[in-house]
């Protein structure tokens, strides 16, 4: 094998895991469980292909859940103007978006809004995620 080929073969190989990990909204959340979720943000993971913001949710029981909402990517986000420093571990927020199908406590995020009425659209557009007015650049909305 010429070593050309070699070379196109491990690029492929390595690269694969990182293609796949990368999925469509439907692959992994339910546009028929929106869940709205309320409360600080504990940690945010800054990574690819998605971040992450991981909120503690107050229960109607009293009780907390930490719920890991998934994001727009880190570029996508940055291009928005929301960087890692917009949102501060603590920040009191209120998160819209869609559970995921296992109903674990995941979620994709669509919209977070802080205490002072600001928002700001979490998702990726095209994803597959429902129209529902949250992401200022659909057609139509």
């Amino acid at each position: 094998m010429k070593p050309k080929s070699i070379l196109s073969i491990a690029v492929l190989a390595l690269a694969a895991p990182a293609a796949t990990a990368h999925h469509a909204f439907g692959a992994e959340f339910d546009p028929n469980l929106p869940v709205q979720l309320r409360g600080p943000i504990q940690r945010i993971e800054w990574v690819n292909p998605h971040a992450w913001f991981h909120v503690e949710h107050a229960n109607a029981d009293g009780s907390t859940t930490v719920w890991m909402v998934e994001a727009g990517t880190p570029n996508t986000l940055f291009r928005r103007g929301i960087t890692r420093n917009t949102v501060p571990l603590g920040t009191e927020v209120i998160i819209d978006g869609f559970q995921a199908k296992d109903e674990s406590l995941r979620a994709n995020g669509r919209r977070m809004t802080f205490t002072n009425g600001e928002t700001l659209f979490m998702g990726s557009s095209g994803t597959g995620a429902p129209r529902d007015g949250a992401d200022p650049t659909e057609p139509g909305i």
